[in-house]
Order: C-alpha cells, then sequence, then structure tokens
C-alpha cells in the first residue's frame, strides 16, 4: 500500500518541479532601462519686431500665384488619397473573396 502513495507523492514532486521550471522559462526578461529625455530649450522667435517688406503690386500677385500652386497641389494630393482608398478597398474585397473560396 506505501507503494502507491510513493508513486503518487513522486508524480506530484514532479509535476511542482516541472511546473517551478516552466515558471521560470515564461518569466519576461526585465525592460532595460529608457535614458533621460534630454530637453533642450529652444524659445520660438518673436516675430512682431521685424520690419517686413513693403506690400507691392508685384509682391501680391506672387503671393496670389504660390496660393493658386497650393491650391492645385492640395486638390492633387486628395484625389491621389482617393485613388489610394478606391485600390486598398479594391485589394481587400479580392483578398475576402479569395480567403471566402478556402
Amino acid at each position: 500500500m506505501s507503494q502507491p502513495t510513493c508513486q503518487k507523492n513522486r508524480d506530484l514532486e514532479a509535476q511542482r518541479r516541472a511546473a517551478a521550471i516552466l515558471a521560470q522559462s515564461h518569466q519576461e526578461p526585465p525592460l532595460p532601462q529608457e535614458p533621460a529625455m534630454k530637453r533642450y530649450v529652444h524659445p520660438i522667435p518673436c516675430w512682431g519686431g521685424c520690419p517686413w517688406p513693403a506690400q507691392s503690386q508685384e509682391h501680391g500677385q506672387s503671393m496670389d500665384r504660390v496660393l493658386e500652386e497650393l491650391t492645385r497641389q492640395n486638390q492633387l494630393l486628395v484625389e491621389l488619397l482617393g485613388a489610394v482608398n478606391a485600390l486598398t478597398a479594391a485589394t481587400l474585397s479580392i483578398r475576402s473573396r479569395f480567403v471566402g473560396e478556402e
């Protein structure tokens, strides 16, 4: 009768050791300490005291052209983003069809 009890104790002890080994192997490694962030003070210059060039007719026309080009560029970027979104949607649609067939 003592033999099954001894076997049972050995099995329990083996299970405890195995659990301890598994617990040690699953421990997460310590995270490396990040160095403190260096903060550099860079004041934003105040442009209120800077003299601006005189507003001439030529300057106004140049600014109008710049604004027109920026508007055109913005519209092109919006159209490009729409095309990328459409291609992404098409790709995902095709992919879902192939995944559904498997």
